[in-house]
């Protein structure tokens, strides 16, 4: 009970950071930079596992929304699944990312919740992505392939 209640405050505090950020290009391509950066650790791609493509479409659906290109989401939307990205990056949060196996844990408890709220709005934006003309767009990495 007492992690669930650390999550969830630790994860408010992310959405008003989140408010901020999402309205700043610039920052919100840093945060952006940094967590494909983080998934490119073997040790956080191990740990994971299935989660992996969904974690990489969040990612490109934020650069997206932060490029222009894509904005058929509502700003609550954007904001969660921002606010998601940080509570990740963050190395502080109810079970510490450093220790090995379950660090990640409370991540992935966040990121599943931010994927079943917004599913409807996750699904249109992968469609968008699908049909839309390929212009080998330089910010998009190999890498963020959907598993």
């Amino acid at each position: 009970m007492w992690k669930k209640l650390k999550i969830f405050f630790y994860f408010k505090k992310m959405i008003q950071r989140a408010r901020t950020l999402i309205r700043n290009r610039e920052e919100t391509g840093e945060m952006v930079r940094k967590v494909r950066s983080k998934l490119n650790k073997q040790e956080i791609r191990d740990s994971l596992k299935g989660f992996l493509g969904k974690v990489q479409a969040l990612v490109r659906l934020v650069d997206q929304y932060r490029l222009g290109n894509y904005r058929d989401i509502s700003k609550k939307s954007i904001i969660l699944v921002a606010a998601g990205l940080l509570y990740f990056l963050s190395p502080i949060d109810a079970v510490p990312d450093i220790l090995a196996g379950i660090g990640l844990v409370d991540d992935l408890a966040v990121i599943t919740y931010i994927w079943k709220t917004v599913d409807k709005e996750i699904k249109q934006f992968l469609h968008w992505e699908k049909e839309k003309p390929q212009n080998n767009d330089p910010k998009l990495d190999e890498n963020d392939a959907i598993s």
